[in-house]
């Protein structure tokens, strides 16, 4: 069933504790509050500090010792559940309720699943030392659709809801949202993803131009940066050597000067733009997070249109 609520105005102030267990919200995490006026909001638990208002939040970035994991005994299809070992990492019960487990190598890959909400402690999963076995237990009826064995390789991922934190700069993992306002600490709260919303800005933004999250200012956000394109039908290049080039902002800034572009080798004419691969001077990509309604200046709130999925 689809997990959306249409509320009032103020619902989107509320915050709320947990039901009964830390990692169990009133509200499957990810569920969607629509306003009367359309702007959208996610549910979501903070990560243990008190929220700030018109800060871009992420999802907690990836373990990596729980990643690509052997499973540890073989599993028919049509069983809910799976296990693996870990390495270096432990985990504690139910980190991953409302997660993700993908098969991503071997036997079994290309399939994902559902972890179960953490209903009781531990029915998601119990918890597991460093070097230790991870058993998560699937939503009602998600079974695996092949079964496992030894040779397979697996991937826990958290739900991007869950304990979300403010946005690293650059992020380091998915954007979930803007914090509408203050939270407490360890409280489920709505966080802003769609609709007009103030964000905190880093440099001068342009109204009508989109955002992204900044590479600088954790939290913030800033302009899209803009790529280059070399080349084109009536633009012939050198075939070898250094070229030096400036990057510039969408705001008139510049990124990098001399930048460098080597080993051009045999490029003439081409019928459509080439790219070619520039070493130093774009520090980061970063995910678009909306577009500029009302600048302001920078370190003050700018009025943004967020679009965040």
């Amino acid at each position: 069933m689809p997990r959306v609520f249409y509320g009032p105005y103020d619902e989107r102030n509320q915050n709320y504790t947990n039901s009964g267990n830390a990692n169990l919200g009133r509200w499957p995490m990810g569920t969607r509050l629509v306003l009367p006026d359309e702007r959208e909001y996610k549910f979501v638990l903070n990560d243990g500090t008190v929220e700030i208002a018109g800060n871009l939040y992420q999802a907690v970035a990836a373990v990596a010792d729980h990643t690509n994991r052997p499973v540890d005994v073989a599993r028919a299809i049509d069983v809910g559940l799976a296990s693996a070992t870990l390495t270096g990492t432990a985990a504690a019960a139910d980190i991953y309720a409302e997660g993700v487990m993908h098969v991503n190598d071997v036997t079994g890959e290309g399939y994902s699943y559902r972890i179960r909400r953490a209903n009781t402690v531990g029915a998601a999963h119990a918890s597991a030392v460093a070097s230790g076995v991870l058993t998560v237990n699937f939503d009602a009826n998600e079974m695996l659709q092949v079964a496992l064995d030894t040779t397979s390789e697996v991937t826990f991922t958290r739900n991007r809801y869950h304990q979300v934190l403010i946005t690293a700069a650059p992020p380091t993992g998915l954007i979930s949202g803007v914090s509408p306002g203050v939270a407490a600490l360890d409280r489920y709260y709505w966080s802003q993803t769609k609709g007009y919303a103030a964000v905190l800005a880093n440099l001068t933004l342009l109204a009508g131009l989109p955002v992204q999250a900044d590479i600088a200012v954790a939290g913030a956000v800033e302009n899209v940066k803009r790529r280059v394109r070399t080349g084109g039908t009536t633009v012939a290049l050198v075939t070898t050597g250094l070229w030096g080039i400036s990057l510039t902002n969408q705001d008139g800034t510049t990124v990098g000067a001399a930048l460098s572009i080597y080993a051009l080798s045999s490029v003439a004419s081409a019928a459509v733009p080439a790219t070619y691969e520039i070493n130093a001077g774009i520090a980061y990509n970063s995910p678009p997070v909306g577009m500029c309604v009302k600048a302001n200046a920078s370190t003050e709130f700018a009025l943004i249109d967020l679009n965040i999925n």
